[in-house]
């Protein structure tokens, strides 16, 4: 009964997240809808902010399971040598020791926040734990107290008020034709759009005055960099029959869980391997967009900043740039198809109708555009997600330069689910398996966020620490990661609908179209 209610209270809390955008949303409405002075659209956007300020930590706090209680939990994890550093650390930095947590889930992970470094809270993983060895996970606790020091969390806050500020002016200023106003807040949009960059900009800079922090302290940048290289491309590799840092009973009373900590990570530190996985940082385009859309600087440069080192046979070749534009051209083909509809329109339709409506006239009048759409459609799901499935090993996929966001390599992995994507989040539905040679964040997929969510909270505790097999695609974004068609675990069957609907949709379209060309 005491876990219903535990559960209850978390679904409560992400309600009340989700009711902080509602109300900033309809707040926004409200003041352009009553043309209300400005500064009211700006006070609402303080207040909204500063509520979630005020709350984050202890919504985290609960979300997240974090255990802060249990010290003798705490120090048989992380260890008293550690432990001893972060307090000599603090001492010296002037700054007041961070309430140390510990989260169950062997996905490696570490994260800090609060309001200010006096109530400030620094958590880390079993998994993490268990990857890195002791002079890693001090440099990993380093850059979380460099956020701390560098008061991350009060700057962050500040700066995330910006492209909300500049909107309130867009839409006080948007129907304002007189006296340039409208022109102010055509220039308002546009900030807004970029200040969102901005923002994510600021992040990475953070980082890289955390990685800083972190080098200073360790008297170089090399353990931060092996620890980046295991939490970020996965290759931490399981050897048996070590004796595990940790005892397995200090972490959890569940049978099921106890099998992670009979072992322990090592890196497989081959020069080769480490160059490879960070040639697509530097080399491939979508790690340069991606980047750009990211509150973290891509893992290869933030090594790059912190040793020096450079990567060899890093420039783009004629071969990189075909393979991108390729990737482009079949992501957006259904809009492009879309949008030479319209480039033969009349222009004056257009500017009289709008797009959309010019768009449904053009479909309706020639119906085989429709079956047309359909195969655009086709297309782009066959290029993304083909056929030809075969067994990988986590480390064979880490090394493919050739991976992209867009079109999956077709694989199968067998290992072990060994914790959520997101550490510690009670409905997190995305999962991590190890298959001894590196880790792979796993993506779930469902046609609603609705189904995700129910498989987090009822389903995906139900694998962890068991063998499956995992059907589906290899793809690299920000980190790489594993699109999930099917889990199989123990002969039953999880699937995925996602790419199913995709499928139907196409053959729908494709079908519509000619049923209404020949039959009406």
């Amino acid at each position: 009964m005491k876990n219903y209610y535990k559960l209850m209270l978390r679904k409560s809390l992400i309600l009340m997240i989700l009711l902080l955008g509602v109300v900033f949303a309809a707040s926004t409405a409200i003041i352009w809808k009553l043309n209300l002075d400005l500064w009211y659209g700006i006070g609402v956007s303080v207040i909204i902010v500063g509520i979630q300020f005020l709350l984050a930590p202890w919504i985290i706090d609960i979300i997240y399971s974090v255990k802060y209680d249990d010290l003798k939990l705490i120090e048989e994890s992380i260890g008293h040598e550690v432990l001893e550093f972060i307090e000599k650390t603090c001492k010296d930095m002037n700054i007041s020791k961070p309430r140390i947590g510990i989260i169950n889930d062997g996905n490696p992970n570490a994260f800090t926040y609060g309001h200010f470094p006096k109530d400030a809270r620094l958590v880390v993983t079993t998994g993490l734990i268990s990857v890195l060895d002791k002079e890693e996970l001090k440099a990993v606790i380093a850059h979380e107290i460099g956020h701390i020091k560098h008061y991350d969390f009060i700057t962050m806050t500040i700066v995330s008020l910006i492209p909300m500020i500049l909107y309130q002016i867009y839409i006080r200023t948007k129907n304002n034709k007189s006296n340039g106003t409208y022109l102010v807040g055509l220039g308002a949009y546009a900030v807004y759009i970029l200040s969102g960059f901005f923002v994510l900009s600021f992040s990475r800079i953070r980082e890289y005055y955390a990685d800083s922090f972190s080098k200073k302290l360790m008297g170089s940048g090399e353990k931060l960099k092996s620890a980046l290289i295991k939490i970020a491309y996965g290759t931490a590799s399981r050897e048996e029959n070590e004796e595990p840092r940790v005892s397995a009973m200090a972490f959890t009373n569940n049978v099921q869980n106890d099998a992670l900590l009979f072992t322990t990570y090592k890196l497989d530190m081959k020069d080769k391997i480490n160059k490879t996985l960070m040639r697509w940082d530097v080399k491939n385009i979508w790690g340069k967009w991606y980047e750009i859309n990211s509150t973290h600087p891509l893992t290869a440069k933030r090594i790059m900043a912190l040793t020096g080192e450079k990567i060899d046979d890093s420039k783009l070749s004629i071969e990189d740039i075909k393979r991108f534009s390729f990737d482009v051209f079949i992501n957006l083909l259904p809009w492009i198809f879309a949008a030479t509809i319209l480039f033969f329109a009349q222009t004056e339709n257009i500017l009289k109708c709008g797009i959309f409506d010019v768009l449904i006239d053009n479909l309706i009048s020639n119906p085989l555009y429709i079956s047309f759409i359909g195969v655009c459609i086709l297309i782009k799901y066959y290029y993304c997600y083909s056929n030809g499935h075969k067994e990988y090993k986590v480390l064979d996929l880490l090394s493919r330069e050739d991976a992209s966001p867009i079109k999956g390599v077709p694989a199968i992995l067998k290992g072990k689910i060994i914790g959520r994507g997101i550490p510690g989040l009670f409905c997190s539905e995305d999962l991590v398996i190890d298959d001894d040679t590196g880790i792979m964040f796993i993506d779930y997929r469902q046609p609603l966020r609705i189904l995700e969510f129910l498989f987090g909270v009822f389903k995906a505790e139900e694998i962890m620490e068991k063998d499956v097999k995992v059907i589906g695609w290899y793809k690299r974004g920000i980190r790489p990661y594993f699109v999930c068609r099917y889990i199989i675990e123990d002969g039953k069957k999880i699937r995925s609908f996602n790419f199913i609907l995709k499928q139907i949709l196409g053959y729908v379209f494709i079908a519509a179209g000619i049923i209404i060309a020949f039959i009406f």
